[in-house]
């Protein structure tokens, strides 16, 4: 997921080193750009302790950018071996190899558009010139303005820090969206999908595990919501009744972003799915009706039946036809859905503790569990 114009511009600024694996420098220049001058600014100002007591700053900028940039990380090394297994386990037939290859260049290109990086440059810091007034909202704290209008540190904070914050969030939109586009590509080459796999995904089950890397981005988009959520209600106004369904929406949403691409591959395990019921019945039923002629027939030996390995191979078949069953639609297993949830759920927990504190709801969980 590294690699485009963005990622290339910080290395030629410094930002990141020679170990592209490793986002630490990274994370403390931007925290000096976007953090740092805001601390001096307000401490100037008499205004640092407002500043330090913000929960704006404390999600988006020390907590958000931060996870944001150690989330490319783990996703970056999980699409790499996601691609690794489709030639690994030969679901990609020689024939079909050109288009998979064109497939990864077509992602790669989108990567590297330098189009986007523009555009999202353009966007990120248009949003916080005509909507980063928000600093002089009710729930924002005093530091962000004096007499009506905003300080040094609120205009630090609209020009540089929240358009930061905006460039990297929509950044791994965009990249979100190159995920969107590999898996689209891949979807439509006709794959060796086998039914009797046991990843009950007809091979392809490792993308489940890849969507499982996407964890920490998932926290990371949210938390800085959850955080929003927060200011709303300590200085907007607002209750958690009231934001309810932004709560759930947010989380959902983004849940959807990262996971939904796995629909494309649908209609192929669909097909799969019943081609392989269709032929391991075939299977069964020949297997099934020579194992009753041997043993159950008027002319057989059951002596020795015991030992014999075609009860096993009759075990095995069974076992084959239940996975080729199960197999599922999308490769989606249910521990990934459901780490995906209460990644989303934590991650709003800075909006509950404002109005429920953390004590009360760490007892009525030990309560549920015990």
């Amino acid at each position: 997921m590294a690699g485009d114009p963005l990622d290339r511009v910080q290395r030629r600024l410094g930002f990141k080193g020679g170990n592209a694996t490793s986002p630490v420098r990274a994370i403390v220049i931007i925290l000096a750009i976007t953090v740092l001058p805001l601390f001096i600014i307000s401490a100037v100002e008499g205004t640092l302790g407002s500043l330090l007591r913000d929960p704006l700053i404390l999600g988006r900028l020390l907590i958000t950018l931060p996870l944001l940039e150690l989330s490319g990380v783990p996703i970056a090394r999980a699409v790499a071996r996601a691609v690794q297994r489709f030639h690994a386990e030969e679901l990609v037939t020689a024939e079909d190899q050109p288009r998979f290859d064109a497939t990864i260049a077509a992602a790669v290109r989108m990567r590297d558009s330098v189009l986007a990086a523009v555009l999202i440059v353009v966007i990120a810091f248009g949003i916080a010139l005509v909507g980063g007034r928000d600093a002089t909202l009710s729930y924002v704290l005093g530091w962000a303005h004096r007499d009506g209008a905003l300080s040094a540190a609120g205009w630090w904070y609209v020009l540089v820090s929240i358009a930061v914050f905006h460039l990297v969030r929509l950044r791994w939109l965009w990249r979100l969206l190159v995920w969107w586009r590999f898996l689209f590509g891949v979807a439509r080459i006709p794959l060796r999908l086998m039914p009797s796999h046991p990843d009950r995904s007809g091979g392809i089950g490792f993308l489940s595990t890849t969507v499982n890397a996407f964890g920490l981005l998932l926290f990371a988009l949210c938390v800085g919501f959850g955080f929003d959520f927060r200011a709303l209600i300590l200085r907007g106004g607002e209750s958690l009744h009231s934001l309810t369904i932004a709560m759930v929406g947010v989380p959902l949403l983004l849940m959807v972003w990262i996971a939904a691409p796995l629909i494309f591959f649908l209609p192929q395990l669909d097909v799969a799915k019943k081609r392989g019921r269709s032929d391991y019945a075939v299977l069964a039923a020949r297997y099934v009706r020579r194992f009753d002629a041997r043993w159950l027939g008027p002319d057989a030996d059951d002596t020795q039946l015991l030992g014999t390995s075609d009860l096993q191979s009759l075990a095995d078949l069974a076992n084959s036809y239940s996975v080729v069953r199960e197999m599922r639609h999308v490769p989606l297993n249910k521990q990934t859905i459901v780490g995906l949830i209460l990644i989303g759920t934590a991650a709003m927990l800075p909006a509950i503790t404002a109005e429920i504190p953390i004590r009360d709801i760490l007892l009525k969980v030990l309560s549920r569990l015990y």
